[in-house]
């Protein structure tokens, strides 16, 4: 079961045509941040993720990650697992974004709010 408010945003997303960045948006709510901060690395941890930084907003920020991520990931293991440990993310919950992502859209698009038949 989907909360009745990111089910909401779902919805709109699909309809107002920015999905992509909904999806990922609605997932992220779902779970935990995938920012992480060791005791001993608290302030290289926070320059970190002040990179991905988007006018105050976690969502966003969380947002920019995750697509870092994503591009990372594009190329190979060895990129990707760099780009975590570098960037102080959490492997395991972007993972989980992205299956919750695309359990999102695999929902849509059995509901009829997106192409593909």
């Amino acid at each position: 079961p989907v909360d009745v408010r990111v089910g909401k945003m779902l919805l709109y997303g699909a309809v107002l045509g920015c999905l992509g960045p909904v999806l990922t948006i609605a997932a992220v709510l779902g779970g935990r941040s995938p920012f992480v901060a060791p005791l001993e690395k608290r302030d290289e941890a926070d320059a970190a993720k002040r990179m991905f930084a988007e006018d105050q907003s976690d969502h966003l920020t969380t947002l920019n990650a995750y697509n870092a991520w994503v591009d990372a990931r594009s190329l190979g293991k060895a990129a990707e697992m760099a780009f975590t440990r570098d960037n102080f993310l959490s492997f395991r919950v972007l993972e989980g974004i992205a299956d919750l992502r695309n359990q999102f859209a695999q929902l849509l698009h059995e509901a009829g709010f997106l192409g593909g038949g």
